[in-house]
């Protein structure tokens, strides 16, 4: 991983200087993570983007969005709170002791927990990060993600020396949006594999041991090749234990389960249902 500390705004051509005055337009907008993403777009290309504070207890994405295909941001964030997000050192920022924000960038292979490449960046098909950090506490980031799909190629120098130009307008729109427009911030998703595991557990003192954990993890967005992984299943089994819970509370689908854990934690989280 490579991380720099950001500098000022740089010139640069007057494409970059319009997507600045785009982003800075959309400030407060409901609409205002699908315009960030499409004048990024025209400055660097990416796949999808993401907003969050991660650290202390509990983690949280304010903004994220996919750019001209199916969005995955929260299946993708869902996956990273099953436990990854844990031992993630990927914002740690070596011998540079940031007195503001950071600039880390990181490829998919360069990330040190196997857990966290599969459940998130190989189940995703993420291959790249590129991020501007903001330090917010001892154990507390805040962090503004563009992420490359498989398929893209890597971010050029160019493409990084852009993105060193725009991000401290980009930075500071974000924080100025969540102000102004505080339902962004509502959006932000509280779920974790224990809070999930746990819902489930009081409400339903019916389900099993395994059962509780198969379902926990399909909430979180876990397909069932990576939760037969995660509990040293085989696939078959998952699929029993997936089944028998379903048959208990008298569902047939993915999103049947996820809704009504929504309905059991009396909230809907921004999960787009």
């Amino acid at each position: 991983m490579r991380a720099w500390s950001l500098g000022g705004m740089a010139s640069g051509p007057d494409l970059t200087g319009e997507a600045v005055a785009n982003i800075v337009a959309a400030i407060g907008e409901g609409d205002f993570s699908q315009r960030v993403l499409h004048q990024v777009n025209r400055v660097i290309p990416v796949g999808c983007w993401s907003v969050y504070r991660i650290g202390g207890d509990q983690p949280r994405m304010f903004l994220s969005g996919t750019y001209h295909r199916k969005d995955t941001t929260t299946g993708s964030w869902q996956a990273y709170l099953s436990g990854p997000h844990l031992a993630d050192r990927t914002f740690a920022f070596g011998e540079i002791d940031p007195a503001g924000p950071v600039i880390t960038h990181l490829t998919a292979e360069e990330i040190p927990t196997r857990a966290h490449r599969d459940k998130v960046y190989r189940q995703f098909d993420m291959s790249e990060r590129l991020s501007v950090v903001e330090p917010q506490s001892r154990d507390t980031v805040f962090a503004l993600n563009l992420y490359r799909y498989n398929g893209q190629g890597f971010f050029t120098d160019r493409e990084l020396a852009a993105f060193e130009t725009i991000a401290p307008s980009l930075l500071a729109s974000v924080h100025r949006h969540l102000l102004l427009h505080p339902r962004a911030a509502a959006l932000a998703s509280p779920l974790s594999l224990d809070s999930v595991r746990q819902a489930f557990e009081t409400h339903r003192p019916d389900l099993t041991e395994r059962e509780l954990d198969v379902v926990a993890r399909t909430v979180l967005g876990m397909s069932y090749e990576g939760i037969a992984a995660d509990l040293g299943l085989k696939l078959p089994t998952v699929k029993t234990y997936r089944n028998r819970a379903f048959e208990r509370l008298h569902i047939s689908f993915r999103s049947e389960l996820v809704r009504y854990y929504l309905t059991l934690s009396g909230g809907f989280f921004g999960l787009g249902l």
